[in-house]
């Protein structure tokens, strides 16, 4: 499949030009405000505590995860894990020195608010959380196992098998379109969070900068898999003698 002229000029290289974009675009947005001191005299946990207790979410428990941008809230464990790179962040100055008393950057503040916005959600039971929560295991067996099911189906001449591959492989698509509003969603609360605690101006400025590139990974990510659905339904539909 990976040889197929086809897969490469209209799945590889596309997924490649918008997943590089994308990936490049957080990389240097969050590079650029990481350096910007967002005013607040707070390490990046005690931030994250700071948010949570004022919406009413003193059960959310925070933990660190390893990794660069790897933060994440988790529904079913009810934790919200801050990566390695944003908490470190928070004890070095904007000249890279460690100082005693941290100052938390406008890209870790955006970056934490923006998942304290997915605590919240959660709390609430908003419907697009509730969603794509609900589609979860589908989603994973179609990313996991369904492709398997697919080119096994296509190259042994099995229909049935490649279409409840593609069948499979839909449900991660849908979950991926389903992520877009939840994770708008979240950045429209991140911003009035870090609003009400006085970043504004520039800090306001490059708090939504941050949040748009980040929302731009997984609009990337629907396309690209909404790509892939489109060949492997070609490979199953378009190619029959």
């Amino acid at each position: 499949m990976i040889f197929d002229p086809i897969y490469i000029v209209a799945v590889l290289l596309p997924t490649l030009a918008i997943t590089g974009w994308a990936a490049w675009r957080v990389k240097s947005t969050y590079g650029k405000w990481s350096k910007v001191d967002s005013g607040m005299n707070v390490d990046a946990f005690d931030f994250a505590r700071r948010l949570l207790d004022r919406q009413g979410l003193q059960h959310v428990k925070i933990e660190p995860t390893p990794g660069k941008l790897t933060d994440h809230y988790d529904p079913r464990g009810k934790v919200l894990r801050v990566s390695t790179q944003v908490a470190d962040a928070s004890a070095l100055s904007t000249t890279g020195v460690v100082t005693n008393s941290p100052r938390l950057s406008v890209a870790a503040a955006a970056v934490i608010a923006h998942e304290v916005g997915h605590a919240l959600q959660d709390h609430a039971g908003e419907p697009a959380m509730k969603l794509r929560q609900a589609i979860v295991p589908a989603a994973q067996f179609g990313s996991g196992i369904a492709p398997w099911l697919i080119i096994a189906g296509v190259f042994l001449t099995i229909p049935g098998l490649a279409i409840v591959g593609l069948i499979g492989f839909g449900a991660a698509v849908l979950f991926t379109f389903a992520t877009l509003p939840v994770e708008i969603g979240a950045s429209g609360k991140a911003l009035a969070f870090v609003n009400g605690l006085g970043m504004v101006g520039e800090k306001q400025t490059g708090a939504r900068e941050v949040l748009k590139a980040a929302a731009w990974t997984y609009v990337a990510g629907a396309l690209t898999a909404l790509l892939t659905f489109l060949y492997y339904a070609w490979l199953i539909f378009g190619r029959r003698d």
